[in-house]
This record gives C-alpha cells, structure tokens and sequence, in this order.
C-alpha cells in the first residue's frame, strides 16, 4: 500500500520542480507549502496547478516569497473558475 504524501513529500517535490526550471532559491515559505499539501489533497496534477497559479499571483504582486494567504486565495480563485466551467 502506498502511503500518502507528507508536508515534507510535498516540500521536497516543489523544490525538485523549481530546481528543475532553474531555480535557485526557496520560493515558497514553509505556510504556503503546507497549504498546498492540504489543498492538493494528494494530486500532483492539483499541486502543480495550485502551486503555478500561486507563483504568477505573487510575482504580480511584486513578491519575492509565496506565502500562505496568496496559496489560499488562488484555490478560492480556482475552485471558483472550476465550478464556473
């Protein structure tokens, strides 16, 4: 049986998909990453949305970290388009 994915599972993958596209530094801090774990529920597919939506959200607003509250209000945002379509 395959164990579900931890905070740190969903910390590590971030971080290996961040570095994978050239990443050289932390970009979401440790609140954003258990968001994302919890919004996620498990799906990569969810991760990567969530975590890509949220990445555009904080360079728009000029911000060097994605933090929690930017996490949060993207899936609000998501879940919102998603029920729409």
């Amino acid at each position: 049986m395959i164990e579900p994915a931890t905070v740190e599972d969903t910390a590590e993958y971030v971080a290996f998909r961040l570095k994978s596209a050239g990443a050289d530094h932390e970009l979401f801090s440790r609140g954003s990453l258990v968001a994302l774990h919890e919004l996620a529920a498990g799906s990569l597919r969810e991760l990567d949305r969530l975590a890509s939506a949220a990445l555009r959200e904080s360079a728009r607003r000029k911000r060097a970290l994605v933090e929690h509250d930017v996490v949060t209000r993207v899936a609000e945002t998501l879940t919102l388009s998603s029920s729409l379509g």
